[in-house]
């Protein structure tokens, strides 16, 4: 007789219920809360459902559509006790990075709580505590929504801080969260005028593949905000652009290419791309195996050998032109 396979919401770790009974049952002693009477136990539990979904591909949380009350863990979250322990709090924020993957968590997310996690951005010593709530945000604002929230929460401005980090976890993931909130117009124009882009562009040249990967994503987001196309090229980022088109991973030559066909829209990139040498690497895509990138390959060749365009008297920007779509970060 076969035996049917459990509910996936029947599954250790799909849920957050024994978490919830807990803090508002198991966890009450004489002080009548869980941080102060058993803080361990709440660590334990939060480890636990983490240890339990970390792989997404086989995360049990992930397999149940519904949304999940995390409205507890949010409060633990807002608790001063939580900000100064790190190792709690890297639990609890573990925690909530699972629970950011899910569509109907993401949407029911509010203002409050992403200035909870923005705490945690600037509020401890622990790169473990930071890179955890940037990687948060990257999965929060693949919601335009919750750009907005962001926006509203000055969490950009704090992950600005974050891009400098000896750490290569927190500058990929502050890196990763400004290629979400890049990828929507708001996002862009935000990022644009608190003039954080500078802070971007020594990124390209990073160690590590994927701090790199994020940081050309940012850029190719942020070259079809036609504002941001001279700040881009006075800023000494179309070089590092053109090297990274000879980059061995494809995704990283293909998003480099596609800000090199946005940025040569305009005449005074035009020129520098092709006194830096980025023809030839242009050429050599065109006969490589990835569609995406031998099409962006070939409209910045047409943007810069072909006949020139009206530009636009104030950008300098060609106006009819088709703009490179935008890169979107992997969810954390």
């Amino acid at each position: 007789m076969a035996v049917e396979a459990d509910a996936p919401a029947s599954r250790p770790g799909a849920t957050l219920t024994e978490f919830n009974d807990f803090i508002q049952h198991g966890g009450l002693g004489k002080n009548r809360n869980p941080l102060a009477d058993n803080p361990g136990k709440v660590e334990d539990l939060a480890v636990a459902f983490y240890r339990l979904n970390e792989d997404p591909k086989e995360s049990p949380n992930l397999q149940v559509e519904a949304g999940d009350d995390y409205s507890f863990l949010m409060d633990l979250l807002d608790d001063k006790r939580v900000l100064h322990d790190c190792d709690l709090a890297l639990a609890l924020l573990r925690m909530l990075k699972v629970l950011s993957r899910k569509l109907n968590n993401r949407n029911n997310m509010e203002l409050e709580d992403i200035e909870t996690v923005a705490k945690y951005l600037r509020g401890t010593e622990s790169s473990s505590v930071s890179a955890e709530a940037a990687s948060i945000l990257l999965n929060a604002c693949y919601e335009k929504e919750n750009v907005s929230l962001a926006i509203k929460a000055q969490a950009v401005v704090d992950l600005s801080w974050l891009l400098d980090s000896d750490s290569e976890d927190v500058a990929a993931n502050a890196t990763g969260a400004l290629q979400s909130l890049s990828y929507q117009e708001e996002g862009r124009t935000h990022i644009r005028e608190i003039d954080i882009l500078d802070h971007i562009f020594p990124l390209l040249s990073h160690s590590s593949e994927k701090v790199r990967t994020r940081a050309v994503g940012v850029i190719h987001n942020m070259s079809s905000d036609v504002p941001s196309i001279s700040v881009i090229r006075m800023g000494g980022a179309i070089k590092e652009l053109v090297t990274l088109l000879s980059d061995p991973q494809v995704h990283i030559c293909s998003s480099a290419a596609g800000a090199i066909q946005n940025l040569s829209r305009e005449q005074l990139s035009k020129e520098m791309i092709r006194e830096v040498g980025g023809v030839p690497p242009l050429m050599d895509l065109l006969f490589g195996r990835d569609v995406q990138t031998q099409v962006c390959a070939a409209g910045a060749l047409l943007n810069i050998l072909g006949p020139q365009l009206d530009s636009d008297p104030v950008t300098g920007v060609q106006q009819v032109t088709r703009i490179q779509g935008h890169t979107a970060c992997v969810c954390a």
